[in-house]
């Protein structure tokens, strides 16, 4: 068994900016050259190869999903991390992602109820309408951010609708993801962003609490009622796993929709062959999506908690620590996928990517995402068929975890 550390240097890249913009080169060295190592930089193991991202997203006999967020914590001062008792309580509570079974079974056997097949063709409708107003109004400009009019607003929407908030309330929630997931996705734990965070938290629990009380007393034809109506028994989810699936679904819910949404149209444009290709044969649109996903994954970097010691591709890993499994690395594994930095419409393994998980945690709104994604493509090149990048381009998102643009300008003219 070894205990092999990053070269420096390499550890360096890890918080470099090259991370935020393109971390390809920074992964192919990782793969070559320490596929299972311990990062001094992000305090963590970091595993980078296909097969065994794979394999360590299906361990839940060694790794666990369960108050790994504290870990983050650990390299914050007492002060900090007192003052962030909220925050860290938050974290340290169980929903449908944060969970190991039995508790995991659980709660995603409740949660999995609004995400069945059936539940997602019957939200086509209204993403399809979604789709068109918000299209329809962006196109009508000429010239637009595609991800402040189409990319953001849609899975925002919708979510915001499932939960059962009314319209009014759509800006909070958009506001309180951000900062939520503006702690989660830096990198690294500053206290600052962590502040924020936890203000918000706070904000959405207490807006959260108020809409479960009313569903409660008149429930709705909504995700919410469920989740409210299940806790009433007694027996399903407690008050904190309740806010705490809310705000899973919330953040993850849109997020990674939004980043698959906005690379998936990039990846388009900037592969002028491929949008053509599409547009003359929309039977394509399925497997755009999923080469939209494996090549650029919404969510780079996942990460567990090491439950017991063990071996793990022939390195030691010692209990409790952490583990970072590169998804974005294990997507661009040339041993998996050939030419892995080109966007190739036939791939004939395109869904061996990661991007939506594995095992127990696989995604529960990959169909819906899928459909979100397919149903924006498909009236995007029906309203603007000759869609191009706009002269002021497109920029990356600042967050290490994710990837997606911040925005695309675009043409439809």
């Amino acid at each position: 068994m070894s205990h092999p550390t990053l070269p420096p240097d390499l550890d360096d890249l890890l918080v470099a900016p090259c991370m935020l913009n393109d971390p390809f080169p920074v992964y192919d060295r990782l793969r070559n050259e320490a596929p299972v190592a311990w990062s001094q930089r992000w305090n963590a193991w970091v595993v980078s190869r296909h097969g065994d991202v794979e394999a360590s997203l299906r361990d839940k006999d060694n790794l666990s999903n369960e108050n790994r967020q504290a870990l983050l914590f650990d390299g914050l001062a007492p002060a900090e991390r007192e003052e962030l008792s909220r925050l860290r309580h938050y974290f340290a509570q169980k929903d449908v992602i944060g969970s190991d079974p039995p508790d995991h079974t659980r709660m995603r056997s409740l949660v999995q109820k609004a995400f069945t097949p059936r539940t997602v063709a019957s939200l086509q409708p209204r993403i399809e309408k979604l789709a068109a107003e918000l299209i329809d109004a962006a196109v009508a400009q000429g010239e637009f951010d595609f991800v402040a009019d189409v990319a953001h607003p849609l899975p925002v929407i919708l979510i915001s609708e499932l939960l059962g908030a009314p319209p009014a309330d759509r800006p909070l929630f958009k506001r309180w993801s951000a900062d939520i997931l503006g702690f989660q996705g830096s990198g690294r734990t500053a206290f600052a962003s962590a502040k924020v965070s936890q203000q918000s938290l706070t904000e959405l629990f207490t807006y959260m609490n108020t809409l479960i009380e009313e569903r409660r007393r008149a429930p709705r034809d909504d995700l919410i009622s469920v989740l409210a109506l299940a806790e009433d028994e007694g027996r399903t989810l407690s008050r904190d796993e309740l806010l705490a699936t809310c705000n899973t679904l919330l953040t993850a819910g849109h997020e990674t929709t939004t980043n698959l949404i906005g690379n998936l149209v990039r990846a388009l444009l900037i592969e002028p062959d491929a949008w053509q290709a599409v547009l003359s044969s929309p039977r394509l649109i399925p497997a755009a999506v999923e080469e939209s996903l494996r090549l650029d994954a919404p969510k780079q970097r996942n990460f567990r908690r090491i439950k017991q010691a063990h071996t793990f591709a022939d390195v030691a890993l010692p209990a409790d620590g952490m583990i970072f499994q590169l998804i974005g690395s294990a997507n661009r594994d040339p041993a998996v996928f050939p030419d892995p930095d080109r966007f190739l419409l036939e791939r004939p393994n395109v869904r061996d990517h990661l991007s939506l998980g594995a095992g127990i945690h696989f995604c529960l709104g990959a169909g819906l995402a899928r459909t979100e994604a397919s149903v924006v493509l498909a009236r995007l090149m029906e309203r603007a068929p000759r869609l191009r990048l706009a002269g002021r381009g497109f920029t990356w998102q600042e967050r290490v975890q994710f990837r997606g643009p911040a925005s695309l300008w675009v043409s439809a003219t």
